[in-house]
């Protein structure tokens, strides 16, 4: 299954499934590529919906399987609608003002219930609104409950139940961070030992990232043509100054958005503050909210972006098949 990579003993051997996690990048798709080379097409891949990806990623999920010969990308989305049920039961019991340690206050208790706790389907929406805030660089529980969790419940779970052992093949690279230059290519998925990750994209440059692309003719999400140095959520917690910048000018609607989720989560917010960026990003002493944000990308203050990919001559330009404006499918 991983041709003359070396597999630990603790890798299972029999009834292996491979489950290859896609997100519409450049890594994720070369992973896919590459088990595609490896085992012939016989592996499942699968696309977590957040409900804040840019149409041209939702497309070009959607049709990799087209471009490649390969699996159709299932998509998983959460549903945040038993905790928002019991955010509202919470609130409505009277426990949030009596707690001793930062107790919400009987206006506010009543102001929040007033907005009502319907959910959205949105889950990045309704995943905030359930907890009061946005996730944060020091707190991304986006990642958690918006990738892990629905990709153990609703992808690999059913092929367990099924007998299979899975191994979850993530496309993450060393040279990308030092956090992730630590991440081990092979380990057990601490939440079930029934799923074994593996990385095989550790010690691959950008170059040889590129390299798989254009051996297989697939073109880079649309999005990297554009300037974009990250291509998952739009915006993503820890979009750069750049990324926010190109957000702003060539995708104003997914501002919009996020005002109008700002003011979504504000509502229910114990205090009634919560921005999508954290104050760190602009280097803020107070909390920013996302015109503040944008303002300070169209300034020289702070630093302007991370690496910029070697690879934009991979990507396909926008077509009239795909439209930035494409009303309803940002979300």
């Amino acid at each position: 299954m991983v041709g003359l990579i070396p597999i630990p003993p603790f890798v299972p051997r029999e009834n292996v499934r491979p489950v290859v996690s896609v997100s519409g990048g450049k890594d994720s798709t070369a992973t896919y590529l590459l088990c595609l080379e490896q085992t012939g097409g016989d592996f499942d891949a699968v696309f977590a919906d957040t409900g804040n990806e840019h149409p041209y990623t939702y497309e070009y999920v959607a049709r990799l399987h087209e471009r490649t010969g390969g699996p159709k990308v299932q998509v998983v989305k959460a549903d945040f609608s038993r905790e928002l049920a019991r955010k509202k039961a919470y609130l409505e019991s009277g426990r949030a003002t009596a707690r001793t340690e930062r107790p919400w206050t009987e206006e506010r208790v009543h102001e929040v219930l007033a907005m009502g706790f319907e959910p959205t389907r949105i889950p990045f929406l309704d995943l905030c609104r359930s907890k009061g805030l946005f996730p944060s660089r020091m707190r991304a529980f986006c990642s958690q409950f918006l990738k892990r969790v629905v990709l153990l419940e609703q992808a690999h779970q059913p092929l367990i139940d099924a007998g299979y052992n899975v191994v979850s093949w993530q496309g993450i690279r060393a040279e990308e961070s030092r956090k992730r230059s630590c991440y081990p290519m092979w380990e057990i998925l601490p939440e079930s030992e029934s799923v074994t990750v593996y990385r095989p994209l550790m010690g691959w440059t950008v170059e040889d990232v590129a390299a798989m692309h254009k051996r297989h003719s697939v073109p880079l999400n649309p999005l990297y043509s554009m300037g974009f140095s990250r291509v998952g959520c739009m915006p993503c917690i820890q979009s750069n100054k750049q990324d926010i910048r190109l957000m702003a000018l060539l995708c104003p609607e997914h501002v919009k958005k996020v005002r109008e989720w700002e003011m979504l989560v504000r509502s229910v917010a114990r205090q009634g503050v919560s921005t999508f960026f954290h104050q760190s990003t602009t280097g803020s002493d107070a909390p920013v909210r996302i015109d503040e944000v944008v303002r300070w990308s169209m300034t020289r203050r702070g630093t302007s972006s991370g690496r910029q990919f070697d690879l934009l001559a991979l990507a396909e330009p926008p077509t009239s098949e795909v439209c930035v404006y494409a009303g309803g499918l940002c979300e």
